[in-house]
């Protein structure tokens, strides 16, 4: 899907540039004052997990246009965070089938005529030099189009399709970029950099928080109690969420330091109990997982909460221990002490925002190997950044959450272990 985004989208962004050139010679160019904005649509496909990181800029958006229909375009995986962030599944979500290619090229035509019918005054790309959300922008025929812009990079063509120039800053938290793209909205149109405002970097970012019921933490409560009939409230129960997506396997901490943590925990501390999280595919490595930590307090989860009952999971558990996945933003909804390993890809960008959260990252001179200037690529084939993290420093880190119980660890602002001299 990135190949074609790059050689076919940037093909495809030429000549859409090429159309929009020939049509303005022909017609006079009409654009929408901010004050207008009556219906704005935000873009956002790659990763699901990001999606919670723009919960600021809606609420900014929110905030200053009261009185605007705003929808959201995503994959269906997306459906989820979505129903989360706000967004009413039959009204404000348009959602793409990503596979098979068929479907995903059905859908996207589909997803072209609906946007133009709905007659948007702005979107807002919150993809980092992706053609393919471009496009979607440009074809939704809304005039007002904010996006990140590459100005003088090499590379990232994106055609002249952008109303709206955003800097994409790869030094803040992604959450205060998606801020300045909605911040964006309120400027005149030009090609200078956008947008020329302080954004409070370096201040915590408000963050999405999630109150699940007490009729709900029962039912997981009951779900786990099924698969461990032992289960008692003085029970500890952590969360060790193993398997990174295949997306970028070097995020991953290996599943031998996994196994050994969790057998440690289950010795030194012997009132836990350790769930093993993931996706219903993830669910036969997992089960190997399990066997090889040989204790019956390890169940296996995977496939067995929605992203919704898994918001339920993790108010009434009492640590995870994660690699840089989705879930590391998941569980930033809820109150849970969190510790997340970091490798290639920098905190920094796409940290946790949750005051409860610890994160274990090596500065090498390597990482961060990925980004968006790479199109989230890297040729590592041996992921020292992750293998350096022992099973003892994360063992003491994970007591020391555990014993501290849900306390924000530096005030609100993130704790990073190990983090980069710069």
């Amino acid at each position: 899907m990135r190949l074609i985004d790059r050689w076919l989208g940037s093909l495809l962004c030429l000549l859409a540039s090429l159309m929009r050139w020939i049509w303005f010679r022909l017609v006079p160019a009409t654009s929408a004052s901010p004050r207008e904005l009556k219906r704005i649509l935000f873009i956002g496909i790659a990763e699901t997990g990001a999606l919670v990181l723009a919960h600021p800029a809606l609420q900014w958006t929110r905030q200053r246009y009261p009185n605007a229909e705003i929808a959201f375009l995503s994959f269906r995986a997306g459906r989820g965070v979505l129903n989360l962030l706000g967004f009413d599944p039959a009204s404000q979500q348009i959602l793409l089938r990503s596979a098979p290619w068929y479907v995903f090229a059905w859908d996207t035509l589909k997803t072209i005529v609906r946007l133009r019918q709905r007659r948007f005054d702005a979107t807002v790309n919150l993809e980092v030099y992706t053609r393919f959300s471009t496009l979607l922008a440009f074809l939704s025929g809304a005039p007002v189009r904010v996006g990140f812009y590459r100005f003088f990079e090499e590379g990232h063509y994106l055609g002249e399709l952008i109303t709206h120039r955003v800097i994409y800053n790869p030094h803040q938290a992604i959450g205060y970029s998606y801020l300045s793209l909605a911040k964006a909205l309120a400027e005149p149109p030009g090609r200078d950099p956008l947008v020329k405002i302080p954004l409070g970097v370096g201040e915590p970012l408000e963050r999405l928080q999630v109150r699940c019921s007490y009729d709900n933490k029962r039912r997981m409560w009951a779900t786990i109690e099924r698969l461990y009939p032992s289960l008692t409230p003085q029970h500890h129960l952590v969360i060790l969420n193993a398997n990174a997506s295949d997306l970028i396997p070097a995020r991953r901490w290996p599943s031998d330091r996994f196994i050994l943590l969790g057998q440690r925990l289950l010795a030194e501390r012997p009132k836990t109990v350790i769930l093993l999280t993931g996706s219903p595919a993830e669910r036969a490595a997992l089960e190997q997982l399990r066997l090889q930590m040989a204790a019956p307090r390890v169940i296996n989860m995977a496939g067995e909460t929605t992203l919704e009952t898994l918001i339920d999971l993790y108010a009434i558990s009492h640590l995870m221990v994660t690699n840089d996945s989705g879930p590391v933003h998941f569980s930033s909804m809820t109150d849970i002490p969190l510790l997340a390993l970091f490798g290639p890809e920098t905190p920094r960008l796409f940290g946790p925002v949750s005051p409860y959260a610890r994160v274990i990252y090596r500065s090498l001179a390597c990482s961060p190997c990925v980004s968006v200037y790479n199109q989230k690529r890297s040729p590592c084939t041996d992921n020292r950044c992750m293998q350096e993290i022992d099973v003892d420093e994360v063992f003491t880190h994970a007591c020391s959450l555990l014993d501290s119980g849900a306390v924000p660890t530096n005030g609100g602002f993130i704790d990073y272990v190990d983090r980069p001299n710069c």
